[in-house]
């Protein structure tokens, strides 16, 4: 539906009605309110016969208006019924009313591409109960999301779809385009509008991965390199692969690794790892701390917990719940 069309022959429609209104009152000497019942009667061809013209004037007036009126309302009505038939505007109904939702959504993620690469992430992210934002120019492509993904039709290099996916409101961004200028661009964006905002972007190139970081990135991942590396060692370990695979990605268990902050009221501070028997209290297994700038990988039970040290720990949904709960 060509909607400036539509909106010019309303336009003149009711441009119609002002004319006959002023016509009617002039030929006929009729009141504002009986010319405005005149004039839409006759726009509209509905004909009541309480009130009709009487002057030749009133007639010939009556004459122009109408058949100028069924072309203009036809033309308008066969827009509207050929909007409904193609979905155009059940589409644009839709597209209202997922902005609205965006609109209301917060502290959520934004991807940026939902290729090979971006289908993957959307699909770990669901699976950690994430609310999520797609952004993605190919129409085709967005037809294959799953039902009730939020998504925005449109370039991730331009700011306006960026604010649409509420980036202002939003905790990360992962952009996943396969081409990695694409990505630079969309990173230099993302930062100039929110600079503190954590970005992940995919690299294909091992001499973009500086200039992605030059751009602004807080994590670039090579999926070129990860995946070389995962198939070197699942012909040399398959088994410790297989495991991996099987812990991380099989969503029939419910195993997970999170990264906890352990708080300034949390009764962890100050105990040693032997002495908050974490193992033994919460079933979960500390597999690093973060301190700072320093990471303390595999921490022995003489490791002291403190204060905003950023624990990543493993184990299922409920373990992880429980220790999380002691953070704080």
């Amino acid at each position: 539906m060509d909607q400036r069309k539509v909106f010019i022959s309303l336009l003149l429609l009711h441009m119609l009605v002002l004319f006959g209104i002023i016509g009617y009152m002039i030929t006929e000497q009729l009141s504002f309110f009986d010319a405005l019942w005149l004039a839409v009667v006759s726009v509209l061809t509905i004909g009541y016969g309480d009130i009709s013209p009487d002057t030749m004037a009133g007639k010939l007036l009556t004459l122009i208006l109408i058949p100028i009126a069924i072309g203009v309302t036809t033309y308008i009505l066969a827009q509207a019924a050929g909007a409904i038939i193609s979905g155009e505007f059940s589409n644009e109904m839709r597209k209202r009313k997922m902005n609205q939702k965006i609109k209301n959504v917060k502290d959520h993620i934004i991807i940026c591409g939902y290729g090979r690469v971006g289908q993957q992430v959307l699909q770990q992210l669901h699976k950690e109960n994430h609310s999520l934002v797609v952004i993605e120019s190919d129409e085709d492509v967005i037809a294959r999301l799953p039902e009730g993904t939020l998504f925005i039709t449109g370039n991730a290099t331009e700011d306006e779809i960026l604010l649409q996916a509420g980036l202002e409101r939003a905790r990360g961004v992962v952009v996943t385009l396969p081409d990695d200028a694409d990505n630079i661009f969309i990173t230099v964006t993302v930062k100039g509008i929110k600079p503190d905002i954590y970005t992940v972007v995919r690299a294909e190139r091992n001499f973009s991965e500086e200039k992605l970081y030059r751009a602004g990135a807080d994590k670039v991942i090579n999926t070129s390199n990860i995946g070389g590396k995962r198939m070197a060692t699942a012909i040399t370990k398959p088994i410790s692969v297989e495991y991996v695979e099987t812990v991380l990605h099989d969503q029939s268990n419910d195993y997970n690794i999170e990264e906890i902050l352990i708080k300034s009221t949390s009764l962890l501070i100050g105990q040693t790892l032997k002495e908050a028997r974490i193992r033994e209290e919460y079933g979960v297994n500390i597999v690093a701390i973060k301190r700072g700038p320093e990471i303390i990988n595999n921490p022995d039970a003489a490791n002291t917990i403190m204060e905003d040290d950023l624990v990543i720990v493993f184990g299922t949904s409920e373990q992880l719940k429980r220790f999380e709960g002691a953070s704080m």
